[in-house]
């Protein structure tokens, strides 16, 4: 995971977690400071480590995996 995958990991990991919902497109084009060109890059290289879900044909929302994405995020960091 480079450091771009990260950022954007990190914040849509952190608006699941203190707001209880899915992160908009919007907030993650606002707070990671990426082009659209580049965050569709980051989003479908997370989609392809199964650590996301993305709606990018309808609402482009990002979904945090449930299935042990905090243990993926922790393989990378430790």
């Amino acid at each position: 995971m480079n450091d771009s995958e990260r950022k954007v990991y990190r914040i849509a990991w952190n608006i699941n977690h203190t707001k209880s919902r899915h992160t908009t497109y919007k907030e993650l084009l606002f707070k990671s400071g990426r082009t659209e060109k580049e965050l569709n890059e980051v989003l479908q290289s997370l989609v392809d480590q199964k650590l996301i879900w993305w709606d990018k044909d309808k609402t482009k929302d990002v979904a945090i995996n449930k299935n042990g994405p905090i243990s993926a995020f922790n393989k990378f960091t430790n």
